[in-house]
């Protein structure tokens, strides 16, 4: 549901409600008090970290945070959410063709 929630002054709220899904894991990552002005270059290192991930060189594979194509890391979960309270993203593994697998 991508409802805005303001409250009864009409401000926003200050945090927002953040949930990362990962095809490889049963549990999503979740902060209900994410900052707007965390980047997504800020963000990604945490949900790596909760899912005990690791990139590699950047040469083989990968992750990426998905709500639609997100290739600006520089944007604030904030200017994502559009003034909603809830934001939802997908963390992708992207390989590079001809690159070996990642270890299990």
């Amino acid at each position: 549901m991508n409802t805005m929630i303001e409250p009864p002054d009409g401000r926003h709220h200050e945090f927002l409600v953040l949930h990362v899904r990962y095809l490889g894991s049963h549990r999503p990552f979740i902060d209900d008090g994410a900052s707007r002005n965390e980047t997504l270059a800020e963000l990604k290192p945490r949900v790596l970290d909760f899912f005990k991930l690791a990139e590699s060189d950047g040469k083989t594979y990968s992750f990426v945070l998905h709500h639609d194509p997100l290739t600006d890391m520089s944007k604030s979960l904030g200017q994502l959410a559009e003034g909603r309270h809830e934001l939802k993203l997908k963390l992708v593994e992207q390989f590079e063709q001809g690159g070996p697998c990642p270890p299990n």
